[in-house]
């Protein structure tokens, strides 16, 4: 059951004053002394007009294989880091000096809002060398990578929390935690300096346990850059907008789905609107017979593992009378579904990162609407602010009256929601299975052949702002990590939707039935 309480019709978060906890005197001071010696160690900070413009150039490798080739641009406070992956997508990412913005590899470019400026503004703090204007106490002693660190809690009227491991030898830092305990937690180990020009510049690093190491091998201090080199990337692929609507089916079987006609290339196919899925995923016969051109190898991930793909290139896709020209769309989609569904692709983010979508599950209607002359009607629902900064639909929920946690809203999961392991082991919710229940253990899948094993059963509410979702049929699951949770069609198909990927706005509008 989902209910809507009215006394809130807007959802909108914004920056949370985070106040430093009180500490001894002694740990003010040593705090203080020591994030005064990181500052001395790397001898600058983003704005401080010694280091007015910066070029660094890197890789990503995991082993001997290098996965992305990344590029940084710095000119005062605005950056740009652009990564090129392995198999020549390019992917934008950076900051105006006043907006922060990313970008995809259709140049879809998107403005991030809601909490996740709090976690960017973190980043940006530790890479930028701005740490210095943080509040410091001292918390304690821990070992990492057999140095004796000394652990700062940082805190602004901005970011998150960040706890930072200072070498006192020498001021520099070992390891970096944004949120820690929260749901934006991200830990950076393996941290690395290099000097140029007397100055000390943090490059290289990696994720928590992750093998893959990020490392900018070239740093250049002052290069020529021009401020239009820092601006977001022009969009490759165009909208031609039409009037009218698709065709929508909310199916009405045991694993419901959303479909509508999709017209690629002058030929026509079922697809299913999976807002989860990061990219858009077409099955390689299908490709073939609608004369798309290929021109890489690729690989796509999902629930149970990755599969092998290629990357096409469409002239056209038409969603109703709106059309969408010159796309790159990923391959890879099992053949099974074509032939035994007859279903032959999904529709994911990067088809619709730059349009407003108006899905109306009451009327059974899609319309692909342009930005540039179109606003959502916000007095029409409960207004949410959505991160679409990583490609996916990512909105704050609380679950069980408790877990503050990250969601994915995911048209293309039919059931239950997903939720990470992390929040049974680290964070003790009580979550009761019941082993003779038809259901209980099932293996859940998305991409290729591969599955994971995931325990089900019922957690007790999960609220987004008024609206309450209870009681929620869930599956534990070892793809969503930490405090992330996956939420599917069961809870959204209450409501109808305008996405505002543009602005990162989410109207939900209360169904009539």
């Amino acid at each position: 059951m989902i209910r809507v309480f009215r006394t809130a019709v807007a959802l909108a978060w914004a920056a949370v004053l985070v106040l430093p906890r009180p500490a001894a005197a002694v740990g003010e001071d040593s705090a203080a002394a020591l994030l005064a010696k990181h500052q001395a160690y790397v001898g600058w900070h983003v704005g401080d007009g010694v280091v007015k413009t910066l070029r660094a150039t890197g890789t990503v490798t995991n082993g001997s294989k290098v996965l992305d080739n990344i590029v940084l641009l710095r000119y005062g406070v605005a950056q740009r880091r652009t990564t090129v992956d392995e198999h020549g997508l390019e992917g934008d990412d950076g900051f105006t000096g006043n907006v922060y913005w990313t970008s995809g590899s259709n140049g879809f470019t998107l403005r991030p809002v809601g909490e996740v400026i709090r976690y960017f503004y973190d980043r940006d703090s530790l890479f930028g060398e701005r740490t210095g204007e943080l509040t410091p106490a001292l918390l304690r002693h821990e070992q990492v990578d057999g140095v004796d660190t000394v652990v700062l809690r940082l805190t602004s009227t901005i970011g998150f929390p960040m706890d930072v491991y200072v070498d006192p030898a020498s001021g520099a830092y070992r390891r970096a935690v944004i949120d820690p305990g929260g749901k934006y937690e991200t830990t950076l180990n393996g941290l690395g300096y290099t000097e140029v020009d007397g100055k000390r510049f943090l490059t290289t690093y990696h994720f928590s346990d992750s093998k893959n190491i990020t490392a900018y091998t070239k740093v250049e201090v002052n290069p020529a850059i021009a401020p239009d080199d820092l601006r977001p990337p022009k969009q490759t692929a165009t909208w031609t907008f039409g009037d009218g609507t698709a065709a929508i089916e909310l199916t009405k079987d045991t694993f419901p789905r959303v479909l509508v006609d999709v017209v690629v290339n002058g030929v026509k196919g079922k697809f299913i609107l999976d807002t989860g899925a990061g990219s858009t995923l077409i099955s390689d016969s299908f490709l073939r017979s609608a004369g798309a051109k290929r021109f890489a190898e690729s690989r796509v991930y999902g629930i149970g593992g990755s599969a092998p793909a290629s990357l096409y290139r469409v002239d056209s896709i038409a969603i109703g009378p709106s059309t969408l020209h010159n796309v790159i769309v990923n391959s890879g989609l099992r053949e099974e579904w074509k032939e035994q569904e007859g279903i032959v692709g999904l529709i994911g983010f990067d088809l619709l990162a730059a349009a407003i979508i108006d899905l109306d599950f009451d009327a059974g209607t899609l319309r692909v609407l342009d930005a540039a002359k179109v606003e959502p009607d916000q007095t029409k629902g409960i207004v949410v602010h959505a991160d679409f900064s990583n490609h996916h639909i990512r909105v704050p929920m609380k679950l069980n009256d408790k877990y503050d946690v990250i969601a994915t809203l995911d048209s293309g999961n039919p059931l239950n929601v997903l939720f990470s392991r992390d929040l049974i082991f680290r964070d003790r919710m009580v979550f009761l299975v019941d082993p003779n229940q038809f259901g209980s253990t099932r293996y859940g899948g998305g991409v290729g052949s591969g599955y994971e094993i995931e325990q089900c059963g019922k957690l007790s509410s999960l609220q987004l702002g008024p609206i309450v979702y209870k009681p929620v049929p869930a599956c534990d699951s070892d793809y969503e990590y930490r405090n992330e949770i996956l939420v599917g069609l069961d809870f959204m198909k209450a409501f109808n939707f305008v996405f505002d990927y543009p602005d990162g706005i989410m109207v939900m509008i209360p169904r009539k039935q």
